[in-house]
């Protein structure tokens, strides 16, 4: 029954947790591993017992896609050795490597698979088409194809152009930048919040190609340095999807951000 799925989900959402409190020690990296199987794992039951359009399918596909974003962007320690001082193989990391090795086509195949059940289904409209289509982009972009990803954003505003509503969607998805990965919880951010909710006030440029430039601190609070130069560090190396005009990626010249970090 689905209640096999439902635990496997619960089990791969369990070694994501572990892994964002730093459990597991120098190879940590195989909670990622583990995250990713679960997933796979839950996915094949469903298609087993439902079939390859079953909406069901959806969220441990998108489980594996968290997984395959944090995997590509996991950064290994330089002390990290492929043998060990024995010279026996260090099988964790020799097996970690190759699913990193694998993981942009990976990515690029759980999208496909997304698109199609989405865009089966029977209340499927263009803007559910243009969602898939800024998926694969947002993935693209993350793995630093930028052109293929350009491909794909304006492919979403084409799909939305047709539609009576395509005003309103295409603001909704390229009128200001977003920081990838786009997924709840997944991002290195913590939630943006009201300037007067916040304890720490950022203001940053966007580029064209959706790097952060020119970022500084524009609040007076009293926040601790070391958790300021922490959080505009990890600004700093950020992907962000870039602002799009007439299907063009353009630059964003102030962003203002506030955080709530305490």
């Amino acid at each position: 029954s689905d209640q096999l799925a439902d635990a496997m989900m619960a089990q791969a959402h369990w070694q994501f947790e572990a892994f964002q409190l730093g459990l597991g020690g120098p190879e940590e990296y195989t909670r990622l591993m583990h995250m990713s199987e679960l997933y796979r794992m839950a996915m094949q039951d469903v298609l087993d017992r439902e079939g390859e359009d079953s909406p069901g399918l959806i969220a441990p596909l998108q489980g594996m896609l968290q997984a395959q974003y944090l995997i590509s962007g996991y950064e290994l320690d330089e002390s990290a050795q492929l043998f060990t001082e024995d010279g026996r193989p260090n099988e964790a990391l020799l097996r970690f490597k190759s699913y990193r090795a694998r993981s942009y086509k990976q990515g690029n195949a759980i999208i496909a698979a997304i698109a199609d059940i989405e865009q089966n289904r029977p209340d499927s409209d263009a803007g559910t088409v243009a969602q898939s289509m800024v998926m694969l982009g947002d993935w693209r972009l993350w793995n630093g194809k930028t052109e293929d990803a350009w491909e794909a954003y304006r492919a979403a505003e084409a799909e939305l152009a047709a539609a009576d509503d395509a005003q309103v969607d295409a603001e909704q998805l390229f009128s200001e930048p977003v920081a990838l990965p786009d997924f709840d919880g997944l991002s290195p951010l913590p939630p943006a919040v009201a300037p007067e909710q916040g304890d720490i006030l950022l203001a940053f440029a966007v580029s064209e190609r959706g790097r952060v430039q020119d970022l500084e601190r524009m609040d007076e609070q009293e926040l601790e340095g070391r958790q300021a130069s922490r959080l505009m560090r990890t600004l700093r190396k950020t992907p962000f999807r870039p602002r799009f005009e007439a299907g063009q990626p353009v630059e964003t010249e102030k962003v203002v951000r506030a955080f709530d970090v305490q």
